[in-house]
């Protein structure tokens, strides 16, 4: 696989990912995974070599296809806290 082709699907990877986490911003979503990756190998995430980060990325989307949540339903499940905060805030 060329680096590009390989490049682009690890970027597909990360917005399939972060459908299944709306409510992370894109930001945090690098930095867990960056973090899962520093845990897994040892190094700094500036020394992670792309494939180690890919397989954190991996990881993390098959933990988060284990807890079986779709985007919408994790919507539905933070709708009654969403309803919470504005009735805090208009009252």
């Amino acid at each position: 696989m060329k680096t590009t082709d390989w490049t682009a699907a690890v970027l597909q990877r990360l917005g399939e990912v972060r459908e299944r986490c709306p409510e992370m911003r894109f930001g945090q979503l690098l930095a867990t995974v960056g973090l899962l990756a520093e845990d897994e190998t040892g190094h700094s995430l500036w020394e992670i070599e792309d494939t180690e980060f890919a397989a954190a990325l991996e990881r993390f989307a098959a933990d988060l296809a284990r807890r079986g949540l779709d985007p919408a339903e994790l919507e539905l499940a933070d709708e009654p806290e969403r309803r919470s905060r504005s009735s805090m805030m208009v009252g």
